[in-house]
């Protein structure tokens, strides 16, 4: 059975941080900082704003975009690693703020949560059991950072973003093709959140595993599909480091002009990044009917995932 995206929202929080911002607080420089990650500046949710919230406002636009109703969802599943409590989960939060009670629950694969949740959403769909699934990522990865540490905080931005799926084929939107997830364990050390604690990583380490792991999963999808990376329409990466994207999409062969990305201007926004990213570039391409893109994300454990969406847009 064909699964689709009917409907699709973004939220980004009003507050932001720049490297005017940090160079306040730490030894840095705005030079420093983009020769390293590209990174201009990162949204910022509002004292008293958590995940939840911005899940919420994304979920909000794209039942807007869809014509549904929040009562028409009959499962929410949330992709994040930022929860607003370790129990109940984000997605309850969620759901509690719509006023609904659909099933709920929440996906934890770091960066790589959107694609891990959408392994998870499509296969209800199939089922047949549930005909209005919402995937919503929610990230509040400023909640995390340590703004004493030059070498993490300086990445870090909050979002939400939904994709509403269905069994049926709308006017507009996209179909999913296929998702490939993946994961190499032995990486599980190099990136972590220790309970109350900040964001640690061990750069060198993921920037290693990386490469490799967006190579290994967009080459696993693109060949099981028949495909090269010049037969895609539009990349879209992990938004964790715009230096990292670009030797990825050198690595894959992906024209500059097919390099969909917003992590300059909104940092690393968590599993929230790449289909933020993904949705807002859509609407203003107007891509064709049929157009392919491609989507490669990769997050702590270390976990990998691709998928591949075909637009499907009016004739």
């Amino acid at each position: 059975m064909p699964v689709y995206v009917a409907g699709t929202g973004v939220h980004h929080p009003s507050g932001r941080i720049t490297n005017a911002d940090l160079e306040k607080i730490l030894p840095t420089t705005d030079a420093w900082i983009q020769s390293h990650t590209g990174i201009q500046e990162r949204t910022k949710a509002l004292e008293g704003e958590y995940a939840s919230d911005m899940g919420v406002g994304a979920v909000r636009e794209a039942l807007l975009e869809a014509g549904w109703r929040a009562q028409d969802i009959d499962m929410l599943v949330c992709a994040t690693s930022t929860p607003d409590t370790l129990v109940p989960s984000t997605a309850c939060h969620i759901g509690n703020k719509l006023g609904i009670s659909p099933p709920c629950l929440d996906v934890n694969a770091a960066c790589a949560g959107f694609l891990y949740g959408l392994a998870t959403a499509v296969p209800m769909v199939e089922s047949g059991r549930f005909k209005r699934v919402a995937l919503v990522a929610a990230e509040h990865y400023t909640r995390f950072a340590n703004y004493e540490d030059r070498a993490t905080c300086i990445f870090w931005g909050d979002a939400g973003a939904c994709v509403l799926l269905q069994p049926e084929r709308p006017q507009s939107g996209f179909e999913i093709v296929d998702f490939d997830v993946q994961s190499m364990t032995e990486g599980t050390p190099y990136v972590r959140v220790p309970v109350r604690g900040f964001v640690e990583q061990d750069g060198p380490k993921v920037k290693e595993y990386a490469l490799k792991g967006f190579v290994r999963s967009a080459t696993t999808i693109l060949e099981r599909n028949g495909l090269a990376a010049r037969d895609v329409d539009a990349f879209v990466g992990h938004q964790a480091n715009y230096r990292l994207l670009e030797s990825v999409v050198s690595e894959l062969g992906i024209p500059p002009e097919k390099h969909w990305h917003t992590v300059r201007l909104y940092g690393n926004r968590g599993a929230a990044g790449a289909p933020a990213t993904l949705i807002g570039h859509s609407r203003e391409a107007h891509l064709p009917n049929g157009s392919l893109l491609l989507m490669t994300v990769f997050g702590a454990g270390f976990t990998m995932a691709s998928a591949l969406f075909r637009c499907i847009a009016p004739k």
